[in-house]
C-alpha cells in the first residue's frame, strides 16, 4: 500500500505541475499514469477531486482575468452537450472517434504552424458549438479539452485571460463530475482518505507549476498549449 502511496503521489506531483504551468493536461496525465498502478474506477475519482483542487487554486489566483461573458456560450453548450455524449458518441467505435478526433487536431496544429489557421477575434457564437462538441466528447470519453483549447487559442488572447477562461471552463466540468461521483458513490471512503494524504504534494507540484507560468511569454504559453494538444491527439490515436 506504501509503495502504491507513493507512486501516485510522485504521478498526481507531475500532473498538477503540468496544470500549475498550462492550465490544462491533469486529468490526461493522472489518469493516463494511475491507471497501471490501480483500478481506473479508483483513478477517475481520485483524478477528479485533484482536479477540483487544483481548478479552485487556479481560479483564485487567475480570477481578475476571467469574463464570465467570455464564457458563457461554452458553458451552456457543453451543458447540453453532456447529456447527449454517452448516448450519441458511445454508440459508435470509441476507438475510430478517438482517431479521428486525434487526426483532426493534428490537422489543426499542422494548419496553425503553416499560418493557415492564424489567431483573431472570432465570433463567441463559435463558443456554443465548441462547447457542444466539449460535452459530447466529455460526455462519452471523459475528453472535453480539445475543442475549449481549439477556440481559445484563437482568441489570440494574452497568457493570464487565456489560462484564466480556460480554467473558468474546467472548473464547472470539475465540480459536476465530483458532486456525480459522491452521489453516485464512486468516491468511496478509501479513494477520499487517499486524497488527504497526498493533497499536500499535489498542492506543491500545482504551486510550483504556476510559479513558471509566470515566467513564460504568451508567444511561448501559446506553442506550449499547441504541444499539449499534439501530445493529447497522439494519446488518442495511439491509445
Amino acid at each position: 500500500m506504501d509503495y502504491i502511496l507513493i507512486l501516485s503521489a510522485l504521478i498526481l506531483f507531475f500532473a498538477s505541475f503540468t496544470q500549475g504551468l498550462t492550465g490544462f493536461g491533469f486529468a490526461m496525465v493522472a489518469i493516463s499514469l494511475l491507471s497501471f498502478i490501480m483500478d481506473i474506477k479508483e483513478a477517475i475519482p481520485l483524478a477528479a477531486l485533484f482536479g477540483l483542487v487544483n481548478n479552485v487554486y487556479l481560479i483564485i489566483k487567475l480570477k481578475a482575468h476571467i469574463e464570465l461573458r467570455e464564457l458563457k456560450s461554452l458553458i451552456i453548450g457543453a451543458f447540453l452537450g453532456i447529456p447527449f455524449g454517452a448516448l450519441f458518441l458511445s454508440k459508435a467505435d470509441p476507438d475510430l472517434v478517438k482517431t479521428i478526433l486525434g487526426i483532426t487536431i493534428l490537422l489543426f496544429v499542422l494548419s496553425t504552424n503553416l499560418n493557415l489557421i492564424k489567431q483573431r477575434q472570432i465570433n463567441s457564437n463559435w463558443g456554443y458549438l465548441c462547447g457542444v462538441l466539449s460535452g459530447l466528447l466529455g460526455g462519452a470519453f471523459n475528453i472535453n479539452g480539445p475543442p475549449v483549447l481549439i477556440y481559445f487559442y484563437i482568441m489570440g488572447w494574452d497568457k493570464f485571460k487565456l489560462k484564466a477562461s480556460i480554467t473558468g471552463f474546467f472548473i464547472f466540468s470539475s465540480i459536476t463530475i465530483v458532486i456525480m461521483h459522491i452521489v453516485t458513490g464512486v468516491t468511496t471512503q478509501k479513494i477520499f482518505f487517499t486524497f488527504l494524504y497526498i493533497i499536500p504534494v499535489v498542492v506543491i507540484g500545482m504551486v510550483i507549476g504556476h510559479s513558471l507560468f509566470h515566467k513564460v511569454s504568451t508567444k511561448l504559453y501559446n506553442r506550449i498549449i499547441l504541444i499539449g494538444l499534439t501530445i493529447i491527439a497522439f494519446f488518442m490515436i495511439l491509445r
